[in-house]
């Protein structure tokens, strides 16, 4: 398992410049909203970038939201939206039809996916191929939590340093409201 967790890592950043990185960064610091979509195993993943991402900024929407689809989700987004769309093989119909309803209403596609042959990667204006590899029945997600992570460090980055502050203030709050337990040594 660790022999092929480290070879999905390594195998799927062999395949990602910093230049898709930054391009697909800033694509969305300067969106107006971001949808991350991810069902079934990749459903933590999406969650996770987007309460990352919501610690310094607004605007991230991880879906589908409960008791809804993700076209639902998107019924309002348009070019200045991004979604930020996670499948693997099996590939998942709802994030397939998300992606393809999403680039109908001119909102701009980050695709992670196991195949430059996907049926999302192929419609992305970002495409990320995710290795997964494992002796498991389910993919490995490893190289996904890796690469989304890797991803809003670009966008942290690239933006404003405004954003860095309030990461901060975020996690001062945190302290001070008492919700993090202080290391007793």
């Amino acid at each position: 398992m660790v022999h092929d967790v480290l070879s999905n890592i390594e195998e799927t950043f062999a395949g990602v410049s910093t230049d898709d990185l930054k391009t697909a960064a800033d694509t969305i610091w300067n969106s107006r909203r971001v949808f991350t979509l991810g069902v079934g195993v990749n459903n933590s993943a999406a969650r996770n970038f987007t309460y990352l991402a919501s610690t310094g900024m607004t605007g991230f929407h991880a879906i589908p939201r409960p008791g809804s689809t993700p076209v639902d989700d998107l019924a309002w987004a348009d070019s200045r939206d991004v979604l930020i769309a996670v499948t693997c093989k099996p590939y998942r119909s709802e994030v397939v039809e998300a992606v393809t309803i999403a680039r109908e209403q001119g909102m701009q596609i980050v695709a992670l996916s196991d195949s430059p042959a996907s049926p999302i990667i192929c419609q992305a204006d970002h495409r990320f191929v995710v290795s997964v590899d494992t002796p498991q029945f389910f993919p490995s997600s490893v190289s996904i939590f890796a690469l989304l992570e890797t991803l809003l460090s670009f966008v942290i980055a690239g933006a404003s340093p405004e954003i860095v502050a309030r990461v901060e203030r975020f996690h001062a709050r945190r302290h001070q409201l008492g919700i993090y337990q202080e290391d007793p040594r």
